[in-house]
C-alpha cells in the first residue's frame, strides 16, 4: 500500500482531479476532507497555498473541466492576457466550438458562462497552461456580446464594450513601452471586417466600438466616463490631454478628458479618480490645485459622486459649446443602433 503523505508534492502546482489522485494513490479520500485542501468544483480539488480565490487557480480549474477544444474567453482571458479588466465575481466565459457538447457547471468563487462558437486554430492560445481564446479574438468577443444580464438594446452594452476594447489597447503602453502591445487599433478593425465574421452576431456593434477606440486610456473607468460624456451629446473629447503647471509653468500635466475651448485658451477637464489613486492621494491633490490655477476648470469624478460632480461638467461643456453655435443632440445612446450599422458599412467599405 502506497503511504500517503498529508501534503504529495505532485499536488501542490496547483488544481488536480481528486478521482485521479485517488486512484493514482497520491492521496485518499479521507484525506481531501482536510482542511488544508479546498473542494473548487465537482471533483477538483487544490491546496490552500494555491490562493484558491484567485482568477488564475479557478482558470486552472475551469481548464481541467472542458472538452478537446473549448476555451476561456471574456473578461477572464482578458485579464490573463494582461488587461486589467477582469473583476471578482465576473462570471468566467467558456468558448466551445459548435459541435462540442458541454453542460453547465460551477466553479467556487465564480459563475461559468458558455458560448457555443467558431473556434479556429487562430482563436487559440495558452498561457499558464489554460486554452485561452486569443487577444483580438477575445476583444472581439468582448466588444460585440451584450454584457451579462443587460438586454443587447440596453445603451450601457457600448459603453462596457468600449471600455473593454479600450482597456487591451492600454496593455503594455504603461510609461511609454509600447513593445509588448497586444494589438493596435487599425489591427483591430482589420480583424473584425474580415468576411468571416460578417454575420456574426454583434459585429456592427464592434464595428461602432472600434470608432471609440483610444489607446491612450488607462482603465477602464476613464473610457466609460468618456462614453458617459458622449452618451450625454457631447462630441467626444481629447484623451490625455496635456497642460503646463506650476508657477514657472515648467512642469506637465495630462488630463484624463479634455474639452478645448477659444484655441486652448479654455479648458474644461474631466478626470476619474478610482481606487489606484489611494496610493498617491496627496500628490493628486497638489496635482489638480496647480491644474486650476492655470485656469481649468476641472472635474473629479468618482464612483461615490459620479451622479452629482458628472451632470455639472456635462452641463458647463454644453452651455460652452452652444454659445459656439454648437448643436447638442442624442447622439448615444439614442442613436446607437443607427452609429452601429453605419460604422459597420464603413468599415467594411475601407478594410475589405
Amino acid at each position: 500500500m502506497t503511504r500517503h503523505p498529508d501534503t504529495p508534492a505532485p499536488l501542490l502546482n496547483g488544481p488536480f482531479l481528486g478521482p485521479a489522485a485517488i486512484a493514482e494513490g497520491l492521496i485518499t479520500a479521507e484525506q481531501l476532507r482536510s482542511e488544508i485542501w479546498v473542494r473548487m468544483a465537482k471533483g477538483v480539488y487544490t491546496h490552500v497555498s494555491t490562493r484558491p480565490d484567485s482568477l488564475p487557480t479557478m482558470a486552472r480549474v475551469v481548464a481541467l473541466m472542458l472538452p478537446k477544444g473549448a476555451l476561456l474567453g471574456g473578461s477572464a482571458a482578458a485579464a490573463l492576457h494582461g488587461a486589467d479588466y477582469w473583476r471578482r465575481g465576473d462570471p468566467i466565459a467558456v468558448v466551445t466550438p459548435r459541435d462540442a457538447p458541454l453542460h453547465p457547471f460551477k466553479v467556487r468563487g465564480a459563475a461559468v458562462r458558455i458560448t457555443h462558437a467558431e473556434v479556429l486554430p487562430e482563436d487559440t492560445t495558452r498561457t499558464l497552461g489554460i486554452p485561452l481564446t486569443a487577444p483580438l479574438r477575445t476583444a472581439f468577443d468582448l466588444t460585440r456580446l451584450a454584457v451579462p444580464g443587460r438586454s443587447t438594446a440596453d445603451p450601457a452594452n457600448l459603453r462596457e464594450n468600449v471600455a473593454a476594447l479600450n482597456t487591451f489597447l492600454a496593455v503594455g503602453r504603461t510609461r511609454g513601452d509600447t513593445r509588448s502591445t497586444l494589438f493596435t487599433p487599425h489591427l483591430f478593425r482589420t480583424y473584425i471586417a474580415r468576411d468571416r465574421f460578417y454575420r456574426w452576431r454583434g459585429v456592427r456593434r464592434a464595428a461602432a466600438v472600434a470608432r471609440f477606440a483610444r489607446t491612450e486610456l488607462e482603465s477602464p473607468e476613464e473610457s466609460r466616463l468618456m462614453m458617459d460624456l458622449v452618451g450625454a451629446g457631447l462630441p467626444v473629447p481629447e484623451v490625455q490631454y496635456e497642460v503646463s503647471i506650476g508657477a514657472r509653468r515648467d512642469r506637465r500635466a495630462r488630463l484624463d478628458l479634455c474639452y478645448v475651448f477659444d484655441e486652448g485658451k479654455s479648458l474644461v477637464a474631466i478626470e476619474y479618480d478610482g481606487e489606484v489613486h489611494a496610493q498617491r492621494r496627496h500628490e493628486d491633490i497638489e496635482r489638480w490645485q496647480l491644474i486650476r490655477d492655470q485656469g481649468v476648470r476641472l472635474y473629479v469624478v468618482t464612483s461615490r459622486t459620479r451622479d452629482t460632480v458628472l451632470p455639472s461638467a456635462i452641463a458647463e461643456v454644453k452651455a460652452r459649446l452652444r454659445r459656439q453655435g454648437a448643436t447638442i443632440g442624442d447622439y448615444h445612446p439614442r442613436q446607437a443602433a443607427r452609429l452601429q450599422r453605419e460604422a459597420a458599412d464603413r468599415l467594411r467599405a475601407t478594410e475589405c
